[in-house]
């Protein structure tokens, strides 16, 4: 808080009432617990603070009141620091000196979606089309998860070929030798089962030489 007047209100940016609002009144707004906090009323159990504008003070890790080593502000001089915080008519901070006893706090409920953040879209179709166009967010989230654990499993399932669409072989014999086909003019040719199934899918295509090579005698 001594930063926020620091860098607020000391250097003229916000004024002291604003000053009250965003580190006490639009905080129990946010967290819908206004006006049981953030407002001194009847029926009300706000924290009471005493704040001194013209009193500094130097922030530092050595004098500080959290659990931690260290400070972000260290160093750094602020004008305006509580002197008094009540909490439930009790003095919990008495001129700097932290007074608490463990187990005094107690937890409070907070109900959701508080009006000072969703009376914009609690007012009519804005709340709506927000709830529509968060619907069209997920459904286009799903598919997008759909379509790659599609795409993961396709590839997972098809054999990665080196083959493309030149490499295929033309029944009619036309175009250019794919490079993936054997040569049956140039290498030798086994006898074997795998071959023979080979030469009778390729039935069409005319050889000069017999499986097994050129020879000087019977052919």
């Amino acid at each position: 808080m001594s930063v926020v007047w620091e860098k607020g209100v000391f250097t003229g940016c916000i004024s002291p009432s604003e000053f009250v609002a965003i580190t006490s009144t639009n905080a129990a707004r946010i967290f819908n617990l206004y006006p049981r906090k953030g407002c001194i009323a009847v029926g009300s159990d706000a924290d009471l603070v005493i704040w001194n504008p013209n009193k500094t003070r130097v922030i530092s890790a050595k004098t500080h009141h959290h659990a931690v080593d260290f400070n972000i502000f260290e160093g750094m001089e602020c004008h305006g620091v509580p002197e008094y915080v009540l909490v439930s008519g009790r003095v919990c901070v008495d001129e700097g000196q932290l007074k608490v006893v463990q187990g005094f706090g107690r937890y409070i409920e907070r109900p959701v979606f508080p009006p000072y953040v969703f009376h914009q879209l609690q007012n009519g179709s804005g709340y709506e089309k927000h709830l529509s166009e968060l619907s069209i967010v997920e459904q286009k989230q799903d598919m997008n998860e759909h379509k790659g654990d599609q795409a993961v499993y396709l590839e997972e399932q098809t054999p990665q070929t080196a083959f493309t669409a030149n490499d295929a072989s033309t029944p009619c014999c036309k175009g250019a030798r794919p490079e993936s086909s054997r040569n049956l003019q140039d290498s030798t040719f086994s006898l074997s089962s795998e071959n023979e199934t080979d030469v009778e899918r390729r039935s069409c295509i005319k050889v000069k030489n017999p499986p097994g090579g050129k020879s000087s005698g019977f052919w």
